[in-house]
This record gives C-alpha cells, structure tokens and sequence, in this order.
C-alpha cells in the first residue's frame, strides 16, 4: 500500500534536496546503525572526505546534522554506511538499507540513486536509467566481459559530480565495438564503410523472411551509421590541449541511442551465433 503523498504529490521536476528526504534517511540511519557504532559511521566521513558531524554535551548531534547539514555530506554518510553494514553485518542488512535509501531518493523525485556497489550516483533520468539496465542485463554473458567493463565504464563517468561526457562517449563507442568486432573477426573497426561491409548483408540475411523487418532494420543501420559518425567527434583528439566536452545534454543522447544500438548489436550477435555464422 502507498501513501497518498507517494501516489499523487511526487514532485515532477528532479530534486537536488529535500526535508522530507533527509527525514527519512535519518529515520533509515536510527534504525540500520546502533548507538554505539555510529561513531564509526562519523570517523569514516572525516577521514574520506573531511565532513564533520557537530558535537554536543551527549555526543554527535546526529538530528541536527541531518537536518542542517551539507547534502554532500550526507550523501556520503549513505554510501559509508552501506559499506559499514556490509562489513560487519549480514548482507541483506545493506541491501536493505540501499533499497529503503532509493525508496527515499524514487519518492521524492531525487537527482540521485543507489549503485549496486552502495555509492550514491547521479541520476539523469527514467529513459536513461532504464536503458542502462536493460542493455547491462543483455551483457552479462562472459562473452561481452570486455564490453560489460567499457559500457559500465560510460555510465561511470556521466555519475560524477563533475560528468566527463567525452569519456562516457568514448568508452560506449568501445562497448559498440568490441561486439561488433567479435561479430566479425575481419573487421578492423566500428565505422560506416565496416558496417556496410559486414553488418548490412547480415541484416538482410537475418530479416530475409520478413521484407518489412528488413527494410525497418536497414533503416536502423542508417541511423547507427550516423550514430558512429557522431560518437567520434568525441572518440578522436582534436587537436587541442584540452578536448571538448560535449554538452550534457549531446553526451545523454549519445549515450541512450548507443545503449539502444549495443542492445540490438547483442540480439544480431547472439542470432549469428544460432545460426553457426
């Protein structure tokens, strides 16, 4: 059962903070961490990024910092006590603590979510995290280990604080091309006259039987083509001290249509693969 505030007063526009966001995760913090070790939890957080918790006659003043402290040092108390509750409790204590952590974050509409190493990333938004998952769950086979690496890798660097969208570019592009080179051994690189090369007879081999499928899949091939031809304004050097940085806004779309691109390049693979191509 939900809440009326869940299903009708989520804010629309993305939060970057939130009362009733903190209040719940220090509602989350009394109930996951004893009294007596949360001292642990406020050495962790001076020591790793210099953060303080105030100090009163009884002890840290853990409400007031909640409260009235800074957001990044809260979100950094989330990601310490993960990493707390994994070490010296069962597991299922930080996989709960993550998930009431994004239900927190999901309730209020937050700009964050949990990773599942327990840190606290940036969230760009629903499409953008669904494609993530979907494409991450096509590669899990050990065969796209290498591709898995680079496509977490550009996902990695759009959740910084400070996103780094060339190298979230660079490092999908890579993910593109390892798969699609262990698709066809003669291929030397991911680029437009290579995809027409090797990719575009198989499309229409593996459509044959399906004119409009294959005419639809031609037409996609035509926009990952261009999709190549885009990602390597930011691939390549040019031929300045320090590279450009693609606007967010160019680096998320990049990244969703190569997403949707590395998907369909597994389906084709795993297809050439049953059909001992």
């Amino acid at each position: 059962m939900l809440p009326f505030s869940h299903r009708y007063l989520r804010p629309e526009v993305v939060q970057d903070d939130s009362k009733r966001m903190r209040v719940q995760i220090e509602a989350a913090f009394e109930n996951f961490v004893h009294h007596g070790d949360r001292h642990k939890i406020a050495t962790q957080l001076e020591a790793l990024s210099g953060g303080k918790i105030p100090l009163g006659q009884a002890g840290y003043m853990w409400h007031f910092f909640f409260e009235h402290g800074e957001l990044r040092d809260i979100l950094d108390v989330i990601s310490i006590t993960y990493k707390f509750l994994k070490n010296i409790r069962p597991i299922e204590k930080s996989l709960q603590w993550s998930e009431y952590i994004q239900f927190a974050f999901d309730t209020h509409n937050m700009r964050y979510r949990m990773s599942d190493d327990g840190s606290v990333v940036l969230r760009v938004d629903e499409e953008f995290e669904e494609a993530r998952a979907a494409t991450l769950s096509g590669l899990q086979q050990q065969r796209y280990t290498a591709a898995r690496i680079e496509f977490e890798t550009a996902y990695k660097a759009l959740s910084v604080e400070n996103p780094d969208g060339k190298r979230a570019v660079r490092s999908m592009f890579e993910a593109a091309e390892i798969v699609f080179k262990m698709m066809f051994a003669d291929a030397q690189r991911l680029a437009g006259p290579q995809l027409g090369q090797h990719l575009k007879p198989f499309i229409i081999g593996n459509y044959a039987a399906d004119p409009p499928a294959r005419q639809a899949a031609e037409r996609l091939l035509q926009g990952f083509t261009e999709w190549v031809a885009s990602a390597q304004y930011y691939r390549h050097g040019q031929g300045q001290e320090e590279p450009n940085q693609p606007p967010l806004e160019i680096a998320v779309t990049l990244m969703g249509a190569g997403a949707s691109y590395l998907r369909w390049l597994i389906h084709l693979d795993q297809a050439k693969l049953a059909a001992g191509a």
